[in-house]
């Protein structure tokens, strides 16, 4: 079939498609006139990068992009939308209860179900090149749509705040209990550490030096400076060792209080040293230098003879310091995350107004009106193709030879004039042709 055939077919059969172009046209109008205008509003939730202590910290590129799906989702999830039924109140409307038994769905959950609805009319998406989420709802009335659409940027912004709260309180408690097994263990450690001291006669004091070495020290000193200078008189003087683990006392008192075990044993530690430090000025002030030669050789072999034991009490000690150590680390995180959830910082922010639709998004009549014409013109030229394929019909010299499969040797008479746009182009069509024809036969 050539195309001057297909054009005159499409002529002759004009009816069925103005007629097929003109129903569609009808439909669409009608439609247009009787769907529901559907209006949409939009507002913004702004993500400061900036604030990384209220996002969890620096985020790498691939855990960025995580966070902001996991917002958009968080955003279209039914538990956001259930704060919006919540604050707007539909679960107890009649009219929505109504609307609800006639779904047909009996025994089930009315507020799950209006969340369902608002989650299908949600859009969330993040807007390329920037740190903007666009929050998007579809309603049937442009006020209605606006307060929906700004309720739901609302309970989002509420829903992540709460998160991020309950989940700092969580981290807390769980440092809590992580230090206080922490502390259980220091002061089990402490307790071996002075039950083995007491089984073995040894004093420990701060910087894991035992009474017996402190006196050795005494004795020592002693023995290499002058008389004079050893004795140590009641109240002109102090101990350095004793000076500074007064120092430490004053110091664990603020920080671990009172009753603490660490702060008891330092009190001994500091009696027995006070203790020590008495008997040897009054060693040091009546003896002669013999006898406190004597008495430090004495002493080393005592010392020598518990070095041993010595070095159990020092090892002892490091473990209950590193212990304290992760105790006070535990009892720092569980501050800060403490302080993380109460305080208000986010790193989601709303970013402007919610706005207030002016007119419908849907139906778009122009673009309704050019696809329904765009259809009937399809529909009616496939329907005439289809009624000449049922009824062929012999229009022109190419319809015969086509039919009879011989050439058209003439024409005899006069043609037809054709008047209309249409019939003017096909008899121009036609001068063409035979001109070509005739010009081919000579």
């Amino acid at each position: 079939m050539s195309l001057v055939q297909f054009l005159r077919i499409l002529a002759a059969r004009k009816a069925i498609i103005f007629a097929t172009l003109a129903a569609c046209f009808f439909a669409a109008t009608v439609t247009v006139q009787l769907l529901p205008p559907r209006y949409e509003s939009q507002n913004r939730v702004l993500i400061d990068m900036t604030r990384s202590d209220a996002i969890g910290g620096t985020l790498s590129a691939s855990a960025l992009s995580s966070y902001i799906s996991t917002q958009l989702k968080l955003i279209k999830d039914v538990q956001t939308a259930g704060l919006v039924v919540d604050q707007l109140g539909w679960a107890t409307d009649p009219n929505n209860q109504a609307a609800f038994e006639g779904a047909g769905r009996p025994g089930g959950d009315i507020r799950e179900w209006l969340a369902e609805r608002i989650v299908d009319n949600t859009e969330a998406k993040f807007a390329e090149a920037s740190s903007i989420i666009e929050i998007t709802y579809r309603g049937t009335d442009p006020l209605s749509t606006q307060g929906i659409a700004q309720a739901v940027r609302e309970a989002f912004l509420k829903l992540n705040a709460d998160q991020r709260t309950t989940g700092a309180q969580r981290a807390a408690a769980s440092y809590e209990e992580q230090a206080r097994r922490a502390l259980e263990e220091v002061s089990k450690a402490e307790e071996e550490r002075t039950l083995y001291a007491k089984a073995n006669g040894l004093v420990v004091q701060p910087g894991a030096i035992d009474l017996e070495n402190q006196k050795l020290a005494s004795l020592s000193s002693a023995t290499v400076a002058p008389a004079p200078q050893q004795v140590i008189p009641g109240g002109m003087g102090e101990n350095p060792d004793i000076a500074k683990l007064r120092q430490q006392l004053a110091q664990a008192q603020q920080t671990l209080g009172p009753n603490h075990p660490t702060y008891q044993a330092m009190q001994r530690q500091l009696a027995a040293l006070q203790s020590s430090s008495g008997t040897a000025a009054r060693v040091v002030g009546g003896t002669s230098r013999a006898e406190i030669e004597a008495a430090y050789q004495a002493q080393k072999a005592r010392v020598l003879a518990q070095a041993d034991k010595i070095d159990r009490v020092n090892q002892m000690q490091a473990d209950i310091a590193v212990k304290r150590d992760q105790y006070q680390k535990l009892v720092a995180k569980a501050e800060e995350m403490k302080s993380q959830a109460l305080a208000s910082a986010s790193a989601l922010e709303p970013l402007g107004n919610t706005s207030l639709p002016a007119e419908p998004v849907w139906p778009n009549k122009p673009l309704v009106m050019g696809g329904a014409i765009a259809l009937g013109l399809i529909l009616g030229i496939l329907f005439a193709l289809l009624v000449e394929l049922l009824a062929r019909r012999v229009r022109s010299e190419d319809d015969l030879e086509y039919a009879s499969g011989a050439p058209v040797l003439a024409v005899v008479g006069e043609p037809r004039r054709r008047n209309g746009l249409f019939s003017r182009l096909l008899t121009f069509i036609d001068r063409d042709r035979a001109r070509g024809r005739t010009l081919a036969e000579a």
